[in-house]
């Protein structure tokens, strides 16, 4: 099974994605498993992990839904607030929810100290009791806390999302990379290659991205990364078609096995679809 472990759905409003601003038009409109499905047509791909674009009960209790109607939505990432001191109560109503793979909390918008917070990581002690996994999302300026937060947490799924954002229009990578490679060091972890396209220049070349992700196949290996496409979120400065493209080409270099483990096998491994 060939699968894109990161994209989004949306039905859109002003009110419920006010992060889409201005310079975002492209992405002003509904985003769909119908309109999902005409790219996995397109490059043979089965199924997609729908990660949380709003950070509400609501909107994990619909992406479950998608899972129930279309076929290749095989797994959700949802929302869940790890602060509740009623947390496990919440987990409750998903009990059961056998398509819910793990949560996500949108890091990148908080301070580094935010995940070393006593109760969110009680929070995601919890996710890892109920068998869930973790997606952080973070940027460079959060790895060093994030190398202490994987100190709590020994054996936990978890995986970090587009690679943590590296500035790769601005060639900054030397103290990204030596953080990637220290957390890459703890077996449980991921990386997801995605998300790269939203951190270039509009007019890149697909070489620009080389650099980045040979740090990444270097520190991870290649049971550890998983192909993602942000879409739709891509789309503000890439296709879909050239987002598949930079990961794809750069994994030809690599055996055929290790193309269907970064562009299916690990994905199904880590959220268990």
């Amino acid at each position: 099974m060939r699968i894109d472990s990161h994209q989004h759905f949306w039905n859109y409003s002003v009110e419920e994605y006010d992060w889409i601003d201005d310079s975002m038009k492209v992405l002003r409109r509904d985003f769909l498993p119908p309109h999902l499905k005409e790219e996995f047509d397109q490059h043979q791909l089965d199924a997609s992990v729908a990660v949380q674009a709003r950070c509400t009960l609501e909107e994990t209790r619909w992406l479950i839904d998608f899972t129930k109607e279309y076929d290749h939505v095989g797994g959700v990432v949802g929302w869940v607030d790890l602060k509740d001191e009623k947390l496990a109560e919440v987990l409750e109503e998903f009990k059961g929810e056998k398509k819910l793979c793990g949560f996500r909390e949108i890091l990148q918008g908080q301070e580094p100290e935010f995940m070393l917070d006593p109760d969110f990581i009680r929070g995601v002690k919890l996710l890892a009791e109920e068998g869930y996994s973790y997606d952080i999302l973070v940027f460079p300026k959060h790895l060093k806390a994030v190398k202490q937060l994987l100190k709590e947490l020994p054996e936990m799924r978890l995986v970090i999302d587009h690679i943590a954002k590296p500035l790769i229009g601005e060639g900054q990578i030397d103290e990204w990379a030596e953080d990637m490679n220290d957390i890459a060091k703890y077996p449980h972890v991921y990386c997801k290659l995605s998300g790269m396209v939203t951190e270039t220049k509009p007019g890149w070349d697909q070489e620009d991205f080389t650099p980045y992700m040979e740090v990444i196949f270097n520190a991870f290996g290649e049971d550890r990364i998983m192909y993602g496409s942000d879409w739709p979120v891509c789309l503000l400065n890439a296709s879909y078609s050239e987002t598949y493209k930079i990961a794809h080409d750069f994994t030809t270099q690599f055996s055929d096995t290790a193309e269907a483990k970064v562009f299916g096998a690990n994905a199904a491994k880590f959220y268990q679809i």
